[in-house]
């Protein structure tokens, strides 16, 4: 716990990293066909038997994927936050924990001391290390208490030796000022917030007519889950505020995996003595190599938990190619938006955050909402707010932008006002009033 990594399983060599992978996995996949009711009767479905695993062409070919429908089907139809995931053993379940709930139905995860002092706690202290938490700081972090990251966040940087700090509020819009208070009176040195709640807090610093720097003096980091950021954001962020570095957290309550940013900035370390992340096309099912965008497919690899094999979060992913310049030596992913939200073309992947890049490159648009979808003829379609400061000529220059940057034909126009939602880029058809 000192310098740039919080243990030396970060760093561990690749050939070990592999070896332990599949014997885990291995594992956790004998666990689940012998004892998890869910599994027992998704494995026979598939004419799946158990068997060693030694490759990841044979896993992805042999094992079934498991969807967010399949785990709510199971808690209708069996009427129970449980519904044969659990490997709790022999112990008892200590925290219960939600989903966000994006597909309009929360999906549950069950927890236990074996796991808040193993798998999970572990990938909890090493991501909050990496984006900065150090002994002695004060942590404002704002997750809300029903999700998994507020219970793992305060006790890893309890157990880092920092102090945390949780402000009254949820992440909706109406609680900003209660946050900007917070800053303005605790004076944390580090700051654990959603992108949406950020942009509030720096529109709420701009209606009181005080400088976001005067308000997060003393704060060196600010670390956001939730959404990818755009690199006109991030810079945003930084300038306006006077922090020393911005990162990004990313990973899914679905699934129970997450990872946060080094100071290289390529995407979110996932640990793989932890979790097993793969990419698949989300057509075909088919392993995508490094450096193709598809669907994330999680497996962790330890018990004592609600444990996932191969689930589906429904996000759009990237396995990045290359060793990452701060020597940790796992897998790094990065993340690109819900894939519901995104535009799913023969020969790639348009995400929502390939579009906030265009938006917030032009500056009375930055974090402005929007909604994405199919165009007929295989284009996008984009519609900003209507309280989007864009007027005609605006909207003609971010069209060819987006034409531009997409490289398919966009349909852009401005739209009803929309409601800014507590996470993600795009508002999917919500509205207000």
């Amino acid at each position: 716990m000192s310098g740039e990594y919080y243990d030396a399983a970060e760093t561990m060599p690749r050939e070990r990293i592999d070896a332990l992978r599949w014997r885990r996995l291995s594992r956790v996949l004998r666990y689940a066909g012998e004892t998890l009711p869910f599994y027992q009767r998704a494995f026979a479905a598939a004419g799946y038997r158990f068997a060693p695993v030694r490759s990841a062409e044979e896993f992805a070919a042999r094992v079934p994927r498991v969807r967010k429908s399949d785990i709510i089907a199971a808690i209708r139809e069996g009427g129970a936050a449980a519904v044969g995931i659990e490997a709790l053993g022999a112990h008892v379940a200590t925290n219960v924990v939600m989903t966000s709930g994006t597909h309009g139905f929360n999906t549950f995860a069950f927890l236990t001391r074996s796991d808040l002092r193993g798998g999970n706690f572990r990938n909890a202290v090493r991501e909050l290390w990496m984006v900065g938490v150090r002994p002695g700081m004060r942590v404002l972090t704002l997750s809300p208490a029903w999700h998994v990251l507020a219970l793992l966040d305060t006790r890893a940087i309890t157990a880092i030796g920092a102090e945390a700090v949780l402000p009254w509020g949820t992440l909706a819009p109406r609680f900003v000022p209660n946050f900007i208070d917070a800053v303005r009176s605790l004076r944390p040195q580090h700051v654990l917030v959603t992108a949406p709640v950020l942009r509030g807090m720096l529109e709420e610093c701009e209606r009181l007519g005080v400088r976001a720097r005067d308000v997060f003096r003393g704060v060196r980091y600010i670390a956001c889950a939730g959404e990818s950021l755009s690199p006109a954001f991030r810079a945003r962020v930084v300038a306006e505020t006077g922090i020393e570095e911005l990162f990004e957290r990313g990973g899914s309550s679905d699934g129970m995996f997450g990872g946060g940013e080094c100071w290289a900035h390529r995407g979110h370390h996932v640990f793989e003595d932890l979790h097993y992340v793969e990419v698949v096309d989300p057509r075909t099912g088919e392993l995508l190599p490094p450096g193709r965008r598809g669907s994330a497919v999680v497996t962790n690899l330890t018990l004592g938990r609600s444990v996932y094999v191969r689930f589906e979060p429904e996000d759009v992913a990237e396995i990045r190619e290359g060793d990452c310049a701060c020597g940790r030596t796992h897998p790094v992913v990065e993340l690109y938006g819900r894939l519901s939200d995104s535009v799913v073309l023969p020969d790639r992947i348009i995400a929502p955050f390939d579009v906030r890049c265009v938006v917030d490159e032009f500056p009375p648009l930055l974090g402005q909402p929007f909604e994405m979808g199919p165009l007929e003829g295989g284009g996008v379609r984009v519609r900003l707010s209507a309280a989007a400061p864009a007027d005609d000529a605006l909207l003609e220059r971010l069209d060819r932008a987006l034409r531009e940057s997409l490289a398919v034909p966009v349909a852009l126009t401005a739209g009803e006002h929309m409601v800014v939602g507590w996470k993600g880029q795009t508002m999917r058809g919500r509205r207000d009033g």
